[in-house]
């Protein structure tokens, strides 16, 4: 790969320039910055193409969070030198209905941290609050098939992993969260985002907080089913339901709606894979 070296204290100045090859990252190892050349420009020097044979891990802003079991030195150390991130955690999941994540620091100083995605800010901590990245092409799915003006409720709206997109794409969002630290980064992002006019932000137990009916219901917990005769209370014909869970919930949502008296359509979509034997799945109830 051909690259110049720069000061790494002046990376920023050269993110657009006409000769920055934007398809490959910058390699940063202490104070230099090695910026990858496109074709045909003038180059300082050449590096083999980086490649990483380690296991997988997610990029949330500045920091890195590891996924499963305990990572290795090896594979920290390589995260290190290949990426020069702020903060290294590792994720082991999250706990109870208010989603507060299960993490130790590996390395460096974690914090408040901005992560960008899809043109959307978000303001976080990942030892503080849940955040999936996993996500991102269930959120484009979702803000695709959002018509202007449609009224939705997000029951866990978290930091607004969801709530920003369906509020980006022209909905009215009734964002519904139990967890103190998720709702101050939840307001802060809808300020970020300049989306005030489009959120209503309710703190406390959505089952207590539901004001439908509703277009659309986004139910994006892994225990969402529990949760479903209540959202029902608040449908009408023609409401989307995204149902969240893990594995095929579709038997036990068919049963509830069959109880509750509504008849719907159901389809069922795998999101990502979250462990061995387990699939983060979707499932989209169309009420008639």
């Amino acid at each position: 790969m051909n690259v110049r070296e720069i000061p790494s204290r002046d990376i920023k100045k050269y993110t657009s320039a006409s000769w920055v090859d934007t398809t490959r990252k910058p390699y940063v190892y202490g104070e230099t910055a090695y910026i990858p050349v496109k074709d045909g420009y003038p180059y300082s020097g050449i590096i083999p193409e980086r490649k990483r044979n380690g296991r997988g891990f997610q990029k949330i802003g500045p920091i890195i969070a590891f996924h499963g079991s305990e990572p290795l030195d090896l594979d920290i150390n390589e995260v290190i030198r290949l990426h020069n991130p702020q903060a290294i955690i590792w994720y082991r999941g999250h706990k109870g209905d208010m989603r507060i994540p299960d993490t130790t620091t590996l390395y460096g100083v974690t914090g408040d941290i901005l992560h960008k995605e899809s043109g959307i800010k978000y303001h976080l901590d990942p030892t503080r609050v849940m955040f999936s990245q996993g996500n991102r092409e269930e959120k484009k799915r979702i803000a695709n098939l959002v018509q202007p003006g449609e009224q939705v409720c997000d029951m866990f709206a978290g930091i607004g992993y969801f709530t920003l997109p369906l509020a980006k794409a022209g909905a009215h969002v009734h964002a519904i969260e139990i967890n103190p630290d998720s709702i101050t980064y939840l307001k802060k992002n809808i300020l970020e985002n300049k989306l005030t006019s489009r959120i209503t932000v309710t703190q406390g137990d959505c089952r207590d907080n539901l004001a439908g009916p509703y277009d659309r219901i986004h139910m994006g917990f892994y225990e969402a089913v529990r949760f479903l005769s209540i959202a029902l209370d608040h449908v009408q014909s023609g409401t989307m339901l995204h149902v969240h869970g893990i594995g095929n919930t579709t038997e036990k949502i068919e049963r509830i709606l069959m109880e509750s008296g509504h008849e719907a359509t159901c389809q069922h979509l795998a999101i990502k894979k979250i462990g061995p034997g387990k699939v983060h799945t979707v499932t989209d109830v169309r009420i008639s």
